[in-house]
């Protein structure tokens, strides 16, 4: 059962141990263009191709070098040691979305780079130079701490977002930290992996490891080259997800 704000009454633990299965999706076979699969409702998810070179081990180093510092996302929410600073936003410790500071139009909100983007050079030359965005919203470092949790809930809460939409990049995903979606499985999430999420989906991620969990969260609008990766990616996985 949902709430009104899609958070799910289930326990965190009955959710994953209902879901705890590698994800096996069919992905429509069908799609014609990058539109097309960005907007279809029949893919959950879709790892994105073209990235592999990043300096991943860097990127995560900036990441952890500020552990001390990142403040609780949600926190009204029972979640467990879930954590966020912005590398791009209202400020860094601003990171929830931009109504819930009084920004009704995400166009009004001043998003920026903020001060914690000095101390990530390797992260910021990342999405200025190589990640093609024509322009960024939030772009968030979530840290996952060991034991913690994200309980079950789902971001999208209308039928017209029923689709892929932000992307969610994995800095390090260490094993026995599963992202939980609602009937699909267990996400293919490793280091360097950037997929595109269906949030309509509901969703949990739980961290049994010994060490934290970085994934960045970017929300924005999408460079030109951007329908090509999606439909490249799709060409490539839908084989797989027949």
């Amino acid at each position: 059962m949902l709430n009104e704000s899609g958070i799910s009454s289930e326990p965190i633990d009955d959710f994953a141990k209902r879901n705890k299965f590698v994800s096996s999706p069919k992905f429509p076979q069908d799609l014609k263009n990058g539109k097309e699969v960005r907007f279809s409702n029949q893919l959950p998810f879709l790892p994105i191709l073209g990235f592999e070179n990043a300096d991943w081990d860097k990127m995560y180093c900036e990441a952890d070098q500020l552990r001390q510092h990142y403040v609780p996302h949600r926190h009204q929410e029972n979640h467990k040691g879930w954590n966020s600073l912005c590398i791009h936003g209202l400020s860094s410790v601003h990171t929830e979305a931009h109504h819930t500071y009084g920004y009704s139009d995400i166009k009004d909100a001043p998003f920026r780079w903020t001060d914690l983007a000095d101390w990530c050079p390797t992260i910021r030359d990342f999405f200025k130079n190589q990640f093609d965005y024509n322009d960024y919203y939030r772009i968030r470092i979530m840290k996952l701490d060991p034991g913690g949790y994200i309980i079950p809930h789902k971001d999208s809460l209308t039928l017209g977002a029923n689709h892929i939409g932000p992307t969610n990049i994995a800095l390090n995903n260490p094993t026995d930290c599963n992202f939980y979606m609602e009937d699909i499985g267990i996400l293919p999430f490793q280091q360097g992996s950037v997929i595109k999420l269906n949030l309509y989906n509901v969703h949990a991620v739980y961290n049994c490891s010994n060490e934290p969990r970085y994934h960045i969260i970017v929300h924005g609008r999408m460079g030109s080259s951007w329908y090509d990766k999606i439909y490249n990616s799709y060409l490539h996985w839908k084989k797989m997800y027949a």
